[in-house]
């Protein structure tokens, strides 16, 4: 784990979606969540949406904290794929490939492509570790406990509106962790990570 990382938030043990954080002895679980194209919906339904995700939040009886990241995508390596191609592709194709290759270029120097991410962080620390230790296999198997129970109320109240949200695999979350912490703001150029 990156030193700048470890020094912030001294993590100690990573499993699918959780992490447990040695300092104070508190756990922090992660899920990924689907954006909706709010935008294309009808002033209507964009208003039972906001009400609906208002009342999914005040309905939440535990902290929850939004991160939406910002990556720049770089599309260089898709472009020169696209090229090798080329010879396997029909001859009479061969030119929309590359007036597709040069419209990408183009539309790439003129605006950035952004790929956002919405991302849902849990905090959860027993009761129990406050008072005496616990053992930490005891710890993690009650955290996980939790967590789960808390995916499920995240999970379906989101389905209501539409959003789907998946629990990051061991290696998502280290990359995850890894990205909101770097000190080049996501691990990638150009990357912008705003907590909400």
């Amino acid at each position: 784990m990156d030193v700048y990382m470890n020094k912030l938030f001294p993590i100690h043990e990573i499993g699918p979606g959780i992490c447990l954080v040695d300092k104070d002895r508190y756990v922090v679980g992660m899920l990924e969540a689907q954006p909706i194209n709010f935008a294309l919906r009808s002033p209507k339904e964009q208003e039972q949406l906001i009400n609906g995700y208002a009342n999914f939040l005040n309905g939440l009886n535990f902290p929850v904290q939004l991160l939406v990241r910002s990556d720049f995508l770089r599309v260089d390596e898709y472009l020169a794929d696209l090229k090798s191609h080329e010879e396997s592709i029909e001859a009479h194709l061969r030119p929309s490939l590359g007036d597709y290759i040069q419209f990408l270029r183009n539309t790439v120097s003129v605006n950035r492509l952004v790929k956002r991410r919405f991302y849902i962080v849990m905090f959860w620390r027993s009761v129990q570790t406050r008072k005496h230790k616990q053992t930490r296999k005891l710890m993690w198997d009650e955290a996980e406990s939790e967590l789960m129970r808390r995916v499920d109320i995240l999970t379906q109240g989101l389905k209501g509106l539409g959003i789907q949200v998946r629990t990051l695999d061991e290696n998502a979350t280290r990359k995850f962790l890894q990205a909101s912490f770097a000190q080049d703001q996501g691990g990638v150029p150009g990357g912008k990570v705003d907590w909400v």
